[in-house]
């Protein structure tokens, strides 16, 4: 017991080390925005960057035993809690609360941030373009249902750059007031993880009726109040709804990975890892597409993604929607969009940012 003791008072010393660096570095952050208020220097408070640097510099430095994923999060809300000495974030999301959505931008911008719940994409897109959120966070696709088209409809008409992206794992659960599945005759949830569970569904409860809802936090909000009714919603559901986890990972495959969005207005700058993001029409006519592919591929240039939309109001002409590696500061990725716009009818970079593993 004396050597516990021992070492608990030197855990203990370095807790008041931590407590006196931790608020030092918070001291010397506001006089950093006090010198860039004076000068005027730049008109977004928030460097990100600068924050992916850090961590860079702290995973490579790092020993252990902390994994890299522990120090991302403690840093995350370093960042967060000094930027709210200064003004918090303002980071829209789809809500309401506890919606994977909201925990994607917990995840990226910590709990020191400012949360704004929107009821669907379309609003996350306005509040950043007025002003009302200095981030959005929208989801644009999950490993099993595929992409989010409204997301990247969004982006026609909007000026906004993505500025980040958000990789999380999705863990779907059976939540209810019952206490045996057996009982449950009605689920609720979003589309996207009914469509995520609906093998699991078929075996377990194929006689139960599915009613899609706005997010997974309204269906676990209704089942709340019924006796026969689940929701299919994340972990956090259960606990901020008081319901029971009647089955957890439900989901019909174990690697569930949906990814995020963060849009902005500035421009992110380039680090290590990067992706480019495109959309672009091109003529209706044989060989139209090949002929962008087979650019990009004689550049060296990886794509990670392409997908293709409808025009709005045009039957049968489409919008293609391509991730590549790569920023648009490189050479190559920049010659290559430059000539990619003389044999496209229409190109707009959607922005580069920090590429996730």
């Amino acid at each position: 017991m004396a050597k516990i003791r021992d070492i608990r008072n030197n855990i203990d010393k370095i807790d008041d080390q931590l407590l006196k660096l931790i608020n030092r570095r918070g001291e010397l952050a506001v006089k950093i925005g006090q010198e860039k208020s004076k000068k005027n220097s730049s008109k977004h408070f928030h460097v990100p960057h600068r924050e992916h640097s850090i961590i860079e510099r702290i995973t490579q430095n790092s020993n252990g035993p902390f994994p890299d994923e522990s120090l991302n999060s403690v840093f995350r809300e370093i960042f967060s809690a000094t930027l709210a000495l200064e003004k918090p974030l303002r980071i829209g999301f789809l809500g309401p609360e506890t919606t994977f959505s909201h925990q994607a931008a917990i995840k990226q911008f910590g709990h020191s941030s400012k949360f704004i719940a929107s009821h669907n994409i379309e609003s996350i897109f306005r509040q950043v373009e007025k002003d009302e959120c200095d981030y959005g966070v929208v989801p644009v696709e999950n490993s099993i249902e595929g992409v989010i088209n409204l997301t990247l409809d969004c982006f026609v008409d909007s000026p906004l750059l993505i500025c980040d992206e958000i990789k999380s794992t999705i863990s779907l659960y059976l939540l209810s007031k019952a206490k045996d599945h057996k009982k449950i005759k009605t689920i609720y949830s979003h589309p996207q993880p009914l469509g995520q569970c609906r093998q699991w569904l078929s075996l377990n409860l194929p006689n139960a009726l599915q009613i899609p809802a706005s997010s997974t936090a309204s269906a676990s909000e209704t089942v709340s109040r019924k006796s026969t009714c689940a929701a299919i919603a994340g972990k956090l559901a259960a606990e901020t709804y008081n319901l029971n986890i009647l089955a957890e990972n439900i989901q019909d495959r174990v690697e569930n990975y949906t990814r995020f969005l963060v849009i902005g207005k500035d421009a992110a700058k380039k680090v290590k890892q990067n992706k480019t993001s495109i959309m672009f029409s091109i003529r209706d006519e044989a060989g139209s597409l090949l002929k962008v592919l087979q650019l990009l591929a004689r550049n060296k240039i990886n794509l990670t993604k392409i997908q293709s939309r409808p025009l709005r109001d045009r039957p049968w002409e489409y919008l293609f929607y391509l991730d590549l590696e790569g920023h648009i500061q490189d050479s190559t990725v920049q010659k290559s969009v430059e000539r990619l716009k003389k044999i496209c009818l229409f190109l707009k970079l959607l922005g580069s940012y920090p590429r996730k593993a």
